[in-house]
């Protein structure tokens, strides 16, 4: 089981796009996502504030930069032997 922790905000088109590249992944690779909505707590606020979406897979760290298709299927499949 992969799992991605997806530090998030409201009102946040492109982790509505994140959020949707997670879904298509699901289809191929079990995830257990996490939705962390960084305006709840202070520290992840002033941490993530101008860095949503970040995810957490398998306990590596990917900022918004850095998010497609192609890093995710790379960390999802290190985890699944490959």
């Amino acid at each position: 089981m992969n799992t991605i922790v997806m530090y998030t905000k409201k009102q946040c088109p492109l982790c509505d796009e994140v959020e949707s590249l997670v879904g298509l992944m699901a289809s191929s690779y079990e995830i257990d996502l996490e939705e962390v909505d960084i305006e709840q707590d202070d520290r992840l606020l002033e941490k993530y504030m101008f860095e949503v979406p970040v995810l957490v897979v398998n306990g590596e760290e990917i900022g918004y930069e850095a998010i497609d298709y192609l890093s995710l299927e790379k960390r999802l499949h290190k985890k699944n032997g490959g």
